[in-house]
């Protein structure tokens, strides 16, 4: 028997060791095994009559790899044929261990050239003994595939652990049984690939033919992919609807990518991803099922053997250890390994010298500053004339910041020359370790590093500097790194804000000996003011204000703080509250706040004790005290009672005067009582919402006897989707007839049922009842209910919408209701039917109701079966002059163009018909055609036009959009109405809350 080659295994390999008779088992046995291993069985004619080769595509085209692989050896292993077996099993472990060998030989280069620790690898080793179990625990613990995610801040050494865990697979030490093929990719090396496959990707760490890497995945199971560097990506890697499953096929590498992510590439393989933190917000949501682990910071021990460890001197390494110590907040940011290295290197750099120990790690601009100053004070930098380090600094800014805005990250030295960094600075700041060898090329020893010095270029720019065509300017990167997008340039924006602050450049001016930009701060307050004017919604507040906390200059928060008026902020933990606590004290203009808090209470999630994070949250709710703070939309949040009753008490103060207060989905709401009777006796609150947040009875009970007293004046009431069962109406209904100020009620999305909606609606007609506005919509109304709302639209004088959509009311209803719309004593102006199973039978008594009522301004029949048939009804009744008809909703209701004839006559006639919605209409070019020019008559006063252009062809959109630039007055939208409907229903859409 041939024994197979490095290129030659295969399942044809594998079929040509059979006999002509063992064939022929072969297939017989294919059939059962098929079934046993739950897989559809290839039709037998397909399979009998097949030669090798055939039956090997066959096999291949019909089911995944692995699942052909494992079929094959099972029904060898029941011919006897064990030697194929054993065969292919020697020559896939010769496969492993050259894999292994290649993979050891090249992290063991990178672990010594890139990666240079500092201290022993031992005592790495032991420093993150803990990570390494968890992760090993993590990985390959369990049967089947995984996705493990390695999380921390820049600098917590996740791309080491990744690099390590792969030499010690390399080595042997782990996972032997586990894994048989382990691949590293660096994500942001992908950048420049425009199209990729997967082989392609990876056969640069592969030692064998390029034919032998396709058979590792006849055992996908035994493959680890080890992604790291996506903080560095420059593609997006969103959701994909066109991910791809075939690992052969070249792709766009934005797709291969987000298919390795979302596992429809490979799903049996088992990935390891090295996420920073804005990593995870992009693209966590693509990742199934993930486990998550978060790198420890280093414990004091560990950072004390890393300071002994690290000065070969032990009298240095203790003396520096002790200058450390002797600050808290100092010995505190050493608990990553990034920081302890900044600290370390700088403080050994001062004792060669023989000066005085000094470092300011107040923020990360005094922290890299700091770096800098004693980097350019040592044996390399000293004694040069401040002009020529001037010059060496820029050159390497200049390299930093084009970099962050190309997202180039490994640079060639004709890249370092093109950025006036010459070879003498190449070696300078690579003995500096401002920069690092990366084969060939360089790259800035971390990114952090690389981001200080992207902000420093900004300073260090003369008025009669030339642009740098790929660099954007101040406000450029204000706007890009304070924005709520995610982008690679936040922490260069954030330490361009601090680098303004006074105090740390006039220290830096001293340190370094010549000035920097003094106009930089006047740029990004500018910069900031116009953002708060025209775009408050895009900024991401958070990152602003730990910029702003960062600095601590108080006149400079002062400044900044007083441009926002409103204000979106997503609270996910504790420290974010501390910080945004901190700016809050100096909103002085504050209007309007859209808040989300979570992942602070209950206590025990954070690192602060519950009596200081109920202090900070204290502070935190200060600011709706303002004089001018007026509006606060409390969205999706997780308080506890505690936390609760300090919110309402700081709004029960005399000094808040909020107008309008909304706590949707929000969790232990309770049964409101100091709710009630902290928040509604406020004579300033107009508006309140509690949607989405559940009541019971009791709740609401103490809710209407509340909204019951006299000094309360809410006249907008939102109530939908809190669990309001139909017992709680006897009180609603009572504080309809009490209240006279009410004037707005939302009852959306609760299952009122007919007994609720009927004692609802008696005293709807009370004299006492002011509402205006009732919402209905999905309340489990059917026709049973109907009688009782026709009669409160005879008595009520006030009632102008009624929205009675998504209820089961059919024909029958509205014909009921029909009838009270046409009694003279009627007042309704509009009323929503959208989705209530109403067919074109319904639309004789709608008509009617169109001829005889003068009041009745809007109808909406969106989402009905009303057909061309309903609508040319609708349409003798509108061409009647009696009918005063405004807008009228036809979206979703299987229209075709059989009715646009009707539809242009009612354009050429009606006087008053200013909106029409035809949202999902079906129409062809010719239709489109004839519904223009009915459009483009002077007769035809229509101002908005439901339609979705996108669906027409490209002919029909071109006159749409004619017809729309020949009338001026008409706009064509896709939802003309949902936003108005949104803000009477009070409906808070999915996925609103704050991001």
């Amino acid at each position: 028997m041939d024994e197979p080659s490095t290129s030659s295994l295969s399942l044809m390999w594998c079929l040509e060791q059979l006999q002509a008779e063992q064939l022929g088992q072969f297939k017989e046995l294919l059939t059962r095994n098929s079934e046993e291993h739950g897989l559809e069985t290839i039709p037998g004619n397909e399979v009998s009559g097949a030669s090798k080769g055939e039956l090997a595509l066959l096999l291949e085209k019909c089911y995944p790899s692995h699942q052909v692989w494992e079929l094959t050896m099972s029904v060898l292993q029941q011919l006897n044929r064990t030697d194929i077996c054993m065969m292919v099993e020697e020559e896939l472990r010769r496969r492993s261990e050259a894999h292994k060998a290649q993979m050891r030989e090249k992290f063991e280069l990178i672990w010594t050239q890139e990666t240079c620790l500092p201290i022993p690898d031992w005592h790495y080793k032991h420093s993150v003994e803990k990570d390494c179990n968890a992760l090993l625990a993590a990985v390959g613990h369990f049967p089947g595939p995984c996705t493990v995610v390695v999380t921390g801040r820049e600098g917590a050494g996740k791309t080491t652990l990744l690099r390590r865990i792969t030499l010690e697979w390399a080595k042997g030490t782990i996972w032997n049984n586990v894994f048989t093929h382990v691949f590293f990719i660096h994500v942001f090396e992908l950048n420049g690939l425009e199209e990729t496959s997967l082989l392609e990707l990876l056969s640069g760490d592969w030692p064998l033919e390029a034919e032998a890497l396709e058979d590792i995945f006849f055992r996908p199971d035994k493959v680890l992919f080890i992604l790291d560097g996506f903080e560095q990506l420059k593609f997006d890697l969103k959701l994909r609807t066109d991910a791809c499953g075939d690992w052969r096929r070249r792709w766009p590498t934005a797709v291969l990518l987000s298919s390795l992510l979302q596992k429809t590439m490979l799903p049996e393989c088992s990935l390891l991803l090295g996420f920073g933190e804005q990593s995870m917000a992009r693209h966590g949501s693509l990742l199934q099922h993930p486990i998550q682990l978060r790198l420890l910071p280093l414990t004091d021990i560990h950072r004390e053997q890393y300071f002994s460890h690290f000065f070969e001197d032990r009298d240095q390494g203790s003396r520096a250890l002790l200058f450390v110590r002797s600050s808290r907040p100092f010995w505190i940011i050493c608990n990553n390994p990034l920081t302890t290295w900044l600290v370390c290197t700088a403080l050994k750099w001062q004792m060669e010298r023989g000066t005085n120990l000094q470092f300011y790690p107040q923020s990360c601009a005094y922290l890299y500053s700091s770096f800098l100053s004693s980097a350019l004070q040592t044996a390399e930098a000293a004694g040069v004339p401040p002009k020529t380090n001037r010059a060496r600094l820029k050159g390497l800014c200049r390299l930093a910041a084009e970099g962050m805005w190309t997202q180039t990250y490994v640079y060639s030295r004709a890249d370092m020359i093109w950025h006036g960094v010459s070879e003498e600075d190449m070696a300078m700041w690579l003995r500096l370790k401002f920069l690092r060898p990366r084969g060939e090329r360089f790259t800035f020893n971390n990114r952090s590093l690389q981001s200080y010095c992207a902000a420093l270029f900004y300073f260090l720019r003369q008025p009669r500097d030339p642009p740098v065509g790929n660099i954007g300017t101040v406000p450029h990167l204000v706007a890009a790194s304070m924005g709520r997008a995610h982008t690679n340039l936040y922490l260069t924006g954030m330490l361009l804000l601090d680098l303004s602050v006074r105090e740390i450049l006039g220290w830096l001016e001293s340190c370094l000996g010549f000035p920097l930009s003094k106009a930089i701060r006047t740029e990004i307050l500018e910069t900031l003011r116009r953002l708060s004017a025209v775009a408050a919604q895009d900024i991401s507040y958070l990152e602003l204000f730990l910029a702003l906390f960062e600095s601590q200059d108080e006149q400079f928060v002062l400044r900044v703080m007083s441009f926002f008026e409103d204000l979106f902020l997503n609270i996910q933990n504790t420290d974010e509250m501390v910080i945004a606590s901190f700016c809050l004290r100096y909103c002085r203009n504050l209007k309007t706040m859209q808040l989300c808090v979570n992942n602070v209470f209950p206590y025990h999630k954070t690192d602060f004790s519950e009596a200081e994070t109920i202090q900070y949250w204290k502070e935190f709710c200060t600011a709706f005290q303002g004089e001018k703070f007026q509006v606060l939309k409390l969205d999706s949040s997780t308080l506890d009672h505690v936390s609760l009753s300090v919110l309402f008490k700081a709004v029960a103060q005399p000094t808040c005067r909020l107008n309008s207060l909304s706590c949707n989905f929000v969790n232990n709401f309770g049964l409101g009582l100091e709710f009630c009777k902290a928040v509604l006796h406020s004579s300033h609150l107009r508006y309140l919402s509690l949607y989405g947040t559940s009541l019971c009875h009791a709740a609401v009970y103490f809710l209407c006897e509340a909204l019951r007293a006299p000094s309360c004046r809410v006249d907008v009431l939102i109530l939908g989707k809190c669990d309001i069962q139909s017992q709680a109406c006897t009180d609603i209904s009572s504080l309809l007839s009490y209240n006279t100020r009410l004037k707005c009620l939302s009852l959306m999305e609760n299952a009122l049922n007919n007994e609720g909606a009927t004692t609802l609606c008696r005293n709807l007609g009370k004299r006492q009842c002011a509402l205006q506005r009732l919402i209905l919509n999905f309340c489990c109304i059917t026709t049973a209910s109907c009688n009782a709302v026709a009669e409160a639209l005879v008595y009520t004088t006030t009632l102008c919408i009624l929205d009675l959509g998504s209820n089961m009311l059919g024909d029958e209803g509205v014909a009921i209701v029909c009838e009270a719309l046409k009694q003279s004593s009627c007042r309704l102006q509009e009323l929503w039917l959208t989705s209530c199973y109403l067919t074109p039978a319904c639309c004789q008594h709608l008509a009617a109701v169109l001829m005889f009522s003068e009041n009745l301004k809007t109808l909406k029949l969106g989402n009905n079966s009303i057909q061309d048939g309903g609508v040319k009804v609708l349409c003798k009744a509108l061409k009647q002059p009696n009918c005063h008809l405004q807008r009228l909703g036809l979206e979703m209701c299987q229209l075709t163009g059989a009715c646009v004839e009707d539809l242009a006559m009612v354009l050429a006639t009606c006087r008053t018909l200013h909106s029409l919605n035809l949202v999902g209409i079906t129409l062809d070019c010719e239709e489109v055609r004839a519904l223009c020019m009915a459009l483009a008559q002077p007769k035809c006063v229509l101002r908005v036009l439901g339609l979705d252009k996108d669906v027409y062809d490209e002919e029909s959109q071109v006159m749409l959009s004619q017809v729309q630039a020949r009338v001026p007055r008409l706009a064509i939208v896709h939802e003309p109405w949902l936003e108005e409907e949104r803000q009477i229903q009070g409906v808070v859409p999915v996925g609103a809350s704050l991001t």
